[in-house]
């Protein structure tokens, strides 16, 4: 035996089948921890089947979320014709597209070839199955769906290779068409055909994609030399890429360094003009505000002028159509009528009058005015 025979030997035959004995005993060792709701609860990723099961009567479809998880009522073709199944599905929850559509059909709608293959062909079987659909059956692959499934091992044969039991299962389309006769689907709908199993079977039935059947995609070796080819695009484009960038990367530098020194001198020229706009900017606030005092000062100044049997409740500073600023003051003195010339004293105000009659406040005990003063300009 040589040495790549006996690689071949460990890696893809024991070692490979140790290594899945060990990860479906710690898979089931693991599960058996949780009771059977919660690892119902814990494996749900929110996929839900809608079963229709041909031969049953009256036509029903399921909604089912895991084995033996069967809610009730089911759904009535009749409720389907009257809405849609988008809808229909939608007032129980779910949508369509976290809904697979199932139609199971009795073991007698199927062909089932059953025949023994070698072990090492495991990872290439469904690709093999397909070529050899049309070569050993009667069907054309475009009128047929078909799957299979691992019956078991068949022990070794005189060559001492290990055998495997397959059987496959072949549908002819047309009878999907029959199945969903008065359910109100189409085919186009269905998503999944399966034969119906019996519980307690120890193999899982084959269940055939019938929307995605007819447009199969490549096989592995196409895809990984369609891969290779799209890589080796990608680098050369990359290596293109790469040698345009450097040339840019140089000629920047080069303009850069010619900038530099253009740069480095408009540099001092803006820090002055900088500096000359900051202190006219700044000459500009010092006049205004000296012109104008500012809205401290001019609280002040009424906290001043107000005797002590006046005082102010609300200050608003305005500023007048015909130019400059104003203030109103509205409130309670015990003489108002004395205010108007008391800020017309003031170095600040001018032409200060009553807005408003005074009126006795029976609240306060006083005379409740409003005044208005004109601000006076320093320039």
């Amino acid at each position: 035996m040589s040495s790549s025979i006996w690689r071949k030997e460990l890696f893809e035959g024991s070692a490979a089948e140790a290594a899945a004995r060990l990860w479906a005993w710690w898979r089931g060792e693991f599960f058996a921890l949780f009771s059977p709701a919660t690892l119902a609860f814990l494996l749900d990723r929110g996929e839900r089947r809608l079963m229709l099961r041909v031969g049953e009567t009256p036509i029903a479809l399921h909604l089912v979320a895991a084995e033996d998880d069967e809610p009730a009522p089911p759904i009535l073709p009749d409720e389907i014709a009257a809405s849609s199944l988008d809808a229909v599905l939608a007032a129980r929850g779910v949508t369509r597209e976290a809904t697979k559509i199932v139609v199971e059909l009795p073991r007698e709608s199927f062909f089932v070839r059953r025949f023994d293959a070698p072990a090492a062909a495991l990872a290439d079987l469904p690709r093999l199955l397909t070529m050899e659909l049309e070569r050993k059956t009667p069907f054309k692959p475009a009128d047929v769906l078909h799957g299979h499934v691992i019956a078991g091992r068949a022990g070794a044969s005189h060559g001492g290779a290990e055998k495997i039991g397959v059987e496959q299962w072949i549908l002819r389309r047309d009878l999907i068409a029959r199945a969903v006769e008065g359910s109100s689907l189409s085919v186009e709908d269905v998503d999944l055909v399966q034969p119906r199993w019996p519980h307690g079977e120890p193999t899982s039935p084959p269940a055939m994609r019938v929307r995605d059947a007819a447009t199969e995609g490549p096989d592995r070796e196409g895809r990984i030399a369609l891969g290779a080819a799209v890589l080796a695009l990608t680098l050369f484009a990359v290596g293109v890429g790469v040698a345009f960038w450097r040339q840019e990367q140089e000629m920047a530098a080069v303009e850069e360094a010619i900038a530099a020194a253009s740069t480095r001198a408009a540099g001092a020229r803006q820090i002055a003009d900088r500096a000359a706009t900051d202190s006219r900017l700044l000459a500009t606030l010092r006049e205004e505000r000296a012109k104008n005092p500012t809205f401290a000062e001019l609280w002040e100044e009424v906290s001043r002028i107000l005797p002590d049997g006046a005082h102010a409740a609300e200050l608003r500073l305005t500023d007048r159509r015909e130019g400059g600023r104003s203030i109103e003051l509205n409130g309670f003195a015990d003489s108002a009528a004395s205010l108007p010339a008391l800020f017309d004293r003031s170095a600040l105000f001018s032409d200060a009058k009553l807005t408003a009659p005074i009126t006795p406040d029976p609240i306060e005990k006083r005379e409740s005015f409003s005044l208005q003063a004109n601000i006076r300009s320093s320039k």
